[in-house]
């Protein structure tokens, strides 16, 4: 069986077997709503995640330090299967409750070889991320981006990270494209014209709403991350023409995929009736999309942004949508969360969504199976799904 020692914020449980189910610490509440676990192809896991391993099976060296809060948890594991078994010593914290000296002496104190991590855990610390002889060596995120987290030295010292890898990209790609869509069909309009022009023939719609194909156009892409190359495939059936900048991409990569490479931003904005920005954060892109450059894009351009809000000059972007020369889909803005009182709230060329990419609401669970599946690949030495490379890390917000 296994027990718990509680004390203060923190829970640990020692394995010694298959603990009952009802006894889980986090087991849902009755009122909370269990996921439907729809079948998502894009969003399943590269390998299939086996059964958990017996304790003869795992080192007894191996010590998982779980930090999540209760709303992350319900998030991502809303069936109560949170990892609590799969390691020999296991405990829980809410590491955003701590100050700075609690969480080091946790770590410290604990000792974990992995850590399961989440948007609420706090930066590692750089005593424990540059340490050599520091047992933690894995640190498993749920989410994405992992900079404000983990410091480069772990890295550095041979410490492995991973992230939600291949899931998010997909979902992002479709919220591009849905951004795209509803943009060119006007779909904001669509309610205010249904009750304006109710007596009027369907065909009359067109031509009030001014809607538009994106069939035969020309499209640039910012970026070429996982979200631009599952974009590219969705975007192959409407016959479109793709061409991509990303600084430090092969070229090789983009062809290989039937996208045209450009050599600078320069020359991708200018030929660009819809332009995506999805490029990665980091000092070289943050607002890189100048001015100067959203001038060149042709009249009538969409822009759409699923990427950074601060990656494009958005004084300049907001005047060029509120002249009418541009339109804007845009799922991210420099100061999030967006409110009533942004500039482009009320613009009918403008199109908002609160940056809601991934994970949709139903595939949520797939992130929690996800990297509880590493956890236990990692148990195990076997390789991992979601690596962060050094240079992803460097590129990444």
């Amino acid at each position: 069986m296994s027990f718990a020692r509680e004390s203060g914020d923190f829970k640990l449980w020692v394995n010694q077997g298959n603990r009952p189910r009802a006894s889980s610490p986090v087991e849902a509440p009755e009122t909370m709503t269990t996921s439907i676990k729809t079948t998502l192809r894009h969003a399943e896991p590269q390998r299939d995640f086996g059964a958990a391993p017996s304790r003869e099976e795992s080192s007894l060296t191996q010590r998982l330090l779980i930090c999540l809060i209760d709303g992350e948890i319900q998030k991502f594991y809303p069936d109560g299967d949170l990892p609590l078994d799969l390691y020999p010593a296991t405990r829980q914290v809410e590491a955003c409750k701590l100050d700075a000296a609690e969480w080091l002496k946790v770590l410290k104190d604990f000792a974990p070889t992995a850590l399961l991590t989440c948007w609420s855990t706090p930066a590692i610390p750089e005593e424990i991320a540059s340490d050599p002889e520091s047992p933690l060596r894995y640190i498993c995120h749920i989410p994405g981006t992992v900079r404000r987290l983990v410091p480069r030295s772990f890295f550095e010292r041979g410490g492995t990270v991973t992230n939600w890898g291949p899931l998010a990209g997909g979902q992002v790609a479709e919220q591009a494209l849905l951004l795209a869509l509803a943009s060119l069909r006007n779909i904001g309009q669509w309610r205010q014209q249904i009750a304006d022009k109710h007596h009027v023939p369907y065909w009359d719609f067109v031509d009030s709403l001014r809607t538009r194909t994106l069939f035969g156009r020309r499209i640039g892409l910012h970026g070429f991350g996982q979200i631009a190359q599952a974009l590219v495939k969705l975007l192959k059936p409407f016959q479109v023409k793709i061409s991509a900048y990303s600084e430090g991409v092969p070229p090789a990569l983009m062809e290989s995929l039937g996208v045209k490479p450009c050599r600078s931003l320069e020359e991708l904005v200018p030929q660009s009736e819809i332009f995506f920005e999805c490029e990665a954060l980091n000092p070289s892109s943050e607002r890189s999309v100048t001015r100067e450059l959203l001038a060149q894009l042709p009249n009538q351009a969409l822009f759409v942004n699923i990427a950074r809000g601060i990656i494009v000059d958005e004084a300049a972007l907001i005047a060029e949508v509120r002249s009418g020369r541009l339109h804007a889909a845009l799922d991210v803005i420099t100061q999030e969360p967006i409110s009533p009182e942004y500039p482009l709230w009320h613009q009918e060329n403008a199109l908002l969504s609160p940056h809601i990419g991934a994970p949709t609401s139903d595939s949520q669970w797939t992130y929690g199976a996800f990297a509880t599946a590493n956890l236990r690949r990692f148990l195990h030495g076997e390789e991992l799904d979601g690596i962060v490379s050094l240079a992803a890390y460097d590129r990444s917000t």
